[in-house]
């Protein structure tokens, strides 16, 4: 896979997930304890992540040695 394909991916995951945050900040939800876990251990982390690597996006390449 090209980096600008990874780099398009990665951008609309980090999107969707902040589009997900959004939800649970201004819904209802945020009472539920099963979403609360699931935006603690999975939602957060992985919107960390991806903001990450697209921000130091070549550092990460020559980590994972993506071409």
């Amino acid at each position: 896979m090209s980096a600008k394909k990874i780099r398009v991916i990665l951008r609309w995951v980090h999107i969707i997930f902040g589009l997900i945050i959004m939800c649970y900040i201004y819904s209802p939800f945020h009472e539920s304890v099963i979403f609360q876990i699931v935006m603690k251990f999975f939602i957060v982390p992985v919107i960390t992540f991806t903001g990450i690597w697209v921000w130091k996006f070549k550092e990460f390449n020559k980590l994972f040695k993506i071409q």
